[in-house]
Order: structure tokens, then C-alpha cells, then sequence
């Protein structure tokens, strides 16, 4: 009795795959399901590993800006090279294998880098200007202004793809309710035309329009956890920027100004 069961069940599931490969348009809605899933889950994996990358440097990057002290903070910047600068055009290779060794997958450090630039720039005007090499307050305003502005296109790269997830997270369901609805109509208009209602005739037909909807919500659901796991660690790393650039302007001002 337990092997004819399955074997019931094997032979409605080969009619329901077999009247879903029948119909061309919920097909159609399968495969592109199916391809929403596959850049979900590539946008989930690749995030993820960006992400840990980039909260190990951010971590070794402030306890190595916090040891300093009182001491000169632009002591840990470092001039980009052309490696650099070709690496970070490379968004796949940095998830993978970051840019270099001085805490190149760091948004906090490339903001860092941005200050201090704008620091010296200010300093070498003011020597070349034969002047306080100080800086005025108005200065450290351009300054805290100039990083705000890099930190913001930072949050874009980190948060770039994550619009991906949020396709897949509304748009997935509805693709799949409309292959069921339209399923739905295929297999009426089927029995309209036989005109014989056959619960063995529908059944199969209704469960194979039934399984876009499901395929839609297997595409929505992982998405929705992971964009909001993802969102989570995007949302500390942002804290962690907003805050560090307080405290480098404060640095700044007690260090450079007057």
C-alpha cells in the first residue's frame, strides 16, 4: 500500500510538472523566477562577504586610529597607488579579495583618506601663502563638508546591487501570482471547450498554475531576510562612519586649528 501511495504521488507530480512544461507562458514565469532566484542569492553571497571584509578592516583600521592618541592623525594614511585605484574599479574582486593590505576594503579609512587629503591641501596653501599653517574653523567646516560628501557616495557603493533584493522581494510574488491567475484561466478555458468537469483533469492543470506562486515566494522570502540581514550590517557601517568623522573633525580642530 505505502509503494502504490508513492508511486501516486510520483505520477501527480509527473502530470503537474508535465502540465506546467505544456504551458508556455507559466514556463515563461518559471525561468524567469528561476533567474531572480540565481542573482539573489549571487547579490546575497557576494554582500555578504564584501561586508565581513569590510567590518575586519574598519575594526583593525580604529583600533590602529584610536592608538594614536593625541598624536598626529594623519600618521595612517597612505598615498593610493595605481594598483589601488585599478582595484577599487573592481567591485567583485575587492568582495573577494580586497584591495591590498592597508585597510583598503575600509569605507571608514577611504574617508579618512579624504579628510586628510583635504588637510594637507589647506596646510600646503597656507605655506605656500607664507601664513598660519593652522587652520580656521570656516576650513574645518570645508573640510567636515568634503568628507560628508565622500562618505555619502561610500554608502552607494556599499549599498549598490541591494535594489536587486528588493525587486525580487516585491516583484517575485506578483510574477508568480500572475503565471497562477493566468495558469488558472488556461485551465477553465480548457474545460469550457471539453465541456467535461473532471476533478482529475483539473486538479493537475490548477496545481501546475499553483506552482508559480510558490516558485514566486521561494524567490521573495530568502530575498527578504537577507536584504535585511544585509541592511542591518549596512546600517552599522553607516553609524560607524557618521561617527568617526565627528570625532576626526574633532581631532582635526584640536590638532590643526587655531
Amino acid at each position: 500500500a505505502e509503494q502504490l501511495g508513492n508511486a501516486s504521488q510520483e505520477s501527480v507530480l509527473v502530470s503537474v510538472l508535465g502540465h506546467a512544461a505544456e504551458d508556455t507562458f507559466g514556463l515563461a514565469i518559471i525561468v524567469v523566477l528561476a533567474i531572480m532566484a540565481v542573482i539573489s542569492v549571487m547579490v546575497m553571497l557576494m554582500k555578504s562577504i564584501y561586508l565581513r571584509r569590510v567590518e575586519k578592516d574598519n575594526r583593525a583600521f580604529l583600533e590602529a586610529y584610536y592608538e594614536l592618541g593625541t598624536g598626529d592623525p594623519a600618521m595612517l594614511d597612505q598615498t593610493d597607488d595605481e594598483y589601488d585605484s585599478e582595484m577599487k574599479d573592481a567591485p567583485i574582486s575587492q568582495a573577494i579579495f580586497g584591495n591590498g593590505d592597508h585597510f583598503d576594503s575600509s569605507p571608514i579609512y577611504h574617508v579618512y583618506h579624504k579628510g586628510i587629503h583635504e588637510v594637507r591641501t589647506r596646510v600646503e596653501q597656507n605655506v605656500s601663502l607664507n601664513t598660519d599653517t593652522t587652520l580656521s574653523s570656516h576650513a574645518t567646516d570645508a573640510i567636515r563638508a568634503s568628507m560628508d560628501a565622500f562618505l555619502i557616495r561610500e554608502m552607494q557603493k556599499i549599498n549598490a546591487q541591494m535594489v536587486l533584493l528588493t525587486i525580487a522581494i516585491s516583484g517575485g510574488p506578483f510574477i508568480g501570482l500572475l503565471g497562477t491567475v493566468v495558469g488558472v484561466m488556461i485551465t477553465f478555458a480548457g474545460i469550457a471547450q471539453a465541456g467535461d468537469v473532471n476533478i482529475n483533469a483539473i486538479a493537475p492543470g490548477m496545481a501546475a498554475a499553483l506552482l508559480a506562486t510558490v516558485a514566486g515566494l521561494a524567490v521573495a522570502i530568502p530575498a527578504l531576510f537577507g536584504y535585511n540581514y544585509l541592511g542591518s550590517k549596512i546600517k552599522n557601517v553607516s553609524a560607524d562612519m557618521h561617527v568617526f568623522v565627528d570625532e576626526f573633525i574633532t581631532r582635526i580642530s584640536e590638532h590643526y586649528g587655531r
